[in-house]
């Protein structure tokens, strides 16, 4: 009987050790033959062999680096606008789809 009692905590104990993350598929606009995945979890960025770092957000534009410039978010590499599911990193263009 003691078991039953203890089973529940010991399930909310595993789901707090679980990680969030969001996948999404991107293609860039100027070649969809080419197809990144792209992880977002926690405040990095991870795209191909690249981690990037959230440097904050203006309106619904989060940036992201690989070091973040204090004052100066716009100067970040990439930019994501979750809403439109579109990312630009440096000249590149993506469309993205969240899986």
């Amino acid at each position: 009987m003691r078991f039953f009692f203890f089973l529940p905590l010991i399930f909310a104990l595993m789901a707090c050790s679980q990680a969030d993350y969001t996948t999404w598929n991107c293609v860039p606009e100027n070649d969809s033959s080419k197809k990144v995945v792209m992880v977002l979890q926690q405040s990095t960025m991870k795209i191909g062999d690249r981690q990037l770092r959230f440097c904050g957000s203006l309106g619904l534009v989060s940036y992201f680096d690989e070091n973040c410039k204090v004052g100066d978010v716009k100067a970040s590499i990439a930019q994501l606008i979750q809403s439109e599911s579109r990312l630009a990193i440096g000249a590149e263009q993506y469309r993205c789809e969240k899986l």
